[in-house]
């Protein structure tokens, strides 16, 4: 039975950037142009629609990792683009979002304490900051070279499994939870950290989670 794209309902799949494969396989599906990561995340989303109607998100660099239309009210912030945000300073008010979202970004700011700060800002107490970085699993701790390197696809640092450690010590009085999923096309795992100020909000998205078989653990 041919892989299906859980995006799109897709079933060709073609190499990814610079000609890049996954477990020997092409990782970028033909139709949608997803990439494991995105399919692996929708996998965390899905069961969380019963919350998602009622929340308003902010996703930094959009990316199909999550379907708009699941969110009461969906922005999105492009590099460059007409609504693109300062991660850093967004000049947004106190609580204006439930939840924010950045796959693949934080690697690519300056000061991503800042950054993760200015997100717990704006989502408020209960609020809820999303935030997947290339494959931390893989170091032990993270390496910031402190500038945006153009041999590393302009990345200030990469992370390490210290990388949720690393944000509550720096920023203090929030919870993490971590989700892992697998993109059923490569078997590619992605993890996903959650960082609140809000224990409840984290317990009650895990209680979703574990209803559809996906393993969370609660870091801190």
């Amino acid at each position: 039975m041919s892989a299906t794209c859980n995006i799109c309902g897709g079933t060709k799949f073609v190499p990814g950037f610079n000609d890049r494969m996954a477990n020997g396989l092409g990782p970028m599906c033909a139709t949608c142009k997803s990439v494991e990561r995105h399919r692996a995340i929708r996998k965390i989303y899905a069961p969380l629609k019963p919350l998602l109607k009622n929340w308003r998100v902010l996703q930094f660099a959009p990316d199909q990792s999550v379907d708009r239309s699941w969110f009461r009210e969906y922005v999105g912030s492009s590099y460059g683009g007409r609504n693109s945000m300062n991660m850093m300073e967004t000049g947004l008010e106190d609580a204006s979002f439930d939840i924010a979202i950045a796959n693949h970004v934080l690697e690519h700011v300056p000061d991503d304490i800042r950054a993760v700060t200015e997100m717990l800002r704006i989502v408020g107490a209960p609020g809820v900051v999303h935030i997947n970085v290339p494959a931390p699993c893989f170091r032990w701790e993270t390496f910031d070279w402190g500038f945006a390197d153009p041999k590393a696809n302009f990345h200030f640092r990469s992370y390490g499994s210290d990388f949720p450690q690393q944000i509550v010590r720096a920023i203090g009085d929030v919870v993490c939870a971590s989700v892992v999923s697998f993109d059923s096309v490569t078997d590619v795992a992605e993890i996903v950290y959650f960082f609140s100020r809000s224990p409840r909000t984290l317990e009650s998205m895990g209680v979703h989670w574990a209803h559809h078989g996906l393993p969370v653990t609660r870091l801190f």
